[in-house]
């Protein structure tokens, strides 16, 4: 949760820059994108300076049939300025001006009673969790807070071992169960798991609860189970809580989030080392946070330029999603539903000024295209960098064979940039954003606004 001092600048409205005719098509392309995309930066700038040279758009390199295909389809053939160097906004660019203004408030109010006065004896919520790292974050929050709405011993949530990343990881292996315990022990009563009976762990009653229940919802549909069966475990918890809730449950979920779940010390210690070793290199870096993998790309249903033969990748890679629509590329893209390109990020940091010798750290999967669509990105922001160049492989080692582990490596690395940027409006993103709004980091609107007042152009 967060609060404004002004009220009028939590209602501001997102300045966009202002954009050569040639490039509207361009910037149209990515623009709504944009609004959930860059979100929040922080800290004075490195020593760069201004200037441009005017140059013509290359073809996208992952274009692998028709190299023409998507200058035809999303901007035509037209020439832009790119930025060589820096910003001349200097400080400004990095720094917000309003940052004082959001104040963290997740303390609870008088009116939130203690949990041992409402926790009852003989109730026993446990969850399974859904998706990658940031999706199972969502689910252990929304946890804490159903356990809470119905009265419940919530026991240590199961981590999901089974989806596509076949991680083995429990909870402890990538939480501090100890912190998590403890620091919500006010809250909710959280045990490690449930009390034997008759010197036997009961088995859980499995049930699944609709997408953003409701407190009511909980009372409805779980509570009679709890009530019967005592110890009750919800399958595939996934943003299972409503987000319209009252000032305390949304409170208690931003304690669960910003101070409770905090990373093992291994992953703490690796991650903290990994953004030492970027600032070794600049003192200041951005953070990219770049889903570009063919799963991904074939779920949103966009056109990325690259002929029959993506058409037809990412239309096999669809068929597993039974439920989703027929896409139509040209309007998701028309409505700013479509991940940016490693290129399209590259020119939007580059048209908000931040220059070539800027250092980017990137998070990323298995980019479709692989090499050939990093090369964009890596022409515009030389100093390119990952943990895999970062650290060793020894050094790795006990985080590579966990996709979850890694993911939060990437999680810790991008919360201690200067600017962090995603190129989607993914669970990490969302995760990341709250986070450093919470804690007074600025964000994009700031920086768009810094561009309209000095008339700064592609």
């Amino acid at each position: 949760m967060g609060s404004r001092r002004r009220r009028q600048q939590h209602h501001g409205r997102w300045v966009v820059p202002s954009v050569a005719p040639a490039a509207a098509a361009f910037v149209a392309a990515g623009m709504l994108l944009l609004v959930v995309a860059f979100h929040c930066f922080l800290s004075p700038p490195p020593g760069v300076g201004g200037g441009g040279s005017f140059v013509r758009r290359p073809n996208p390199p992952f274009l692998l049939n028709k190299p023409g295909e998507l200058r035809r389809n999303l901007v035509g053939t037209v020439d832009f300025t790119v930025p060589s160097g820096g910003s001349k906004l200097g400080e400004e660019l990095w720094v917000s001006k309003s940052a004082h203004n959001f104040v963290g408030c997740s303390n609870a109010t008088k009116e939130f009673a203690d949990a041992k006065a409402v926790t009852e004896s003989n109730r026993y919520l446990t969850i399974a969790t859904s998706g990658g790292l940031n999706q199972q974050r969502t689910g252990i929050i929304d946890a804490v807070v159903a356990a809470r709405i119905l009265n419940a011993t919530l026991v240590i949530p199961k981590l999901d071992q089974a989806s596509f990343w076949k991680d083995a990881s429990d909870f402890v292996d990538i939480f501090d169960a100890d912190s998590f315990i403890s620091s919500l022990s006010n809250d909710v009563k959280i045990i490690r798991q449930v009390p034997e009976r008759n010197g036997k762990t009961p088995s859980p009653y499995k049930m699944r609860v609709p997408r953003k229940c409701t407190p009511t919802c909980y009372e409805n549909r779980v509570l009679p189970a709890l009530l019967k069966k005592h110890v009750v475990q919800l399958t595939k918890f996934d943003y299972r809580v409503s987000n319209r809730l009252e000032t305390d449950l949304q409170k208690l979920r931003c304690r669960v989030n910003y101070h409770a779940l905090q990373f093992t010390d291994p992953i703490l210690k690796m991650g903290q080392m990994l953004v030492q070793r970027m600032r070794a290199k600049s003192g200041r870096f951005i953070a990219l946070h770049l889903r570009f993998e063919p799963d991904m790309l074939a779920f949103s249903g966009c056109y990325f330029g690259g002929g029959e033969i993506e058409r037809r990748e990412l239309g096999e890679i669809r068929k597993r999603w039974k439920t989703l629509h027929e896409s139509n590329p040209d309007r998701e893209r028309r409505h700013g539903k479509c991940p940016l390109t490693p290129e399209e990020v590259g020119f939007m940091l580059r048209a908000l000024g931040f220059g070539k010798d800027v250092h980017l750290y990137v998070a990323s999967g298995d980019v479709y295209g692989g090499e050939e669509t990093l090369a964009p990105l890596k022409a515009l922001f030389p100093n390119f960098h990952s943990k895999e160049t970062l650290a060793s492989k020894e050094e790795l080692a006990p985080f590579l064979p966990f996709s979850s582990r890694m993911a939060a490596l990437d999680y810790v690395v991008c919360d201690g940039s200067d600017v962090f940027v995603t190129n989607n409006n993914g669970n990490m993103a969302r995760m990341l954003a709250g986070r450093r709004w919470f804690i007074n980091k600025m964000c994009v609107q700031e920086i768009f606004r810094a561009q309209e007042d000095h008339k700064a152009q592609f």
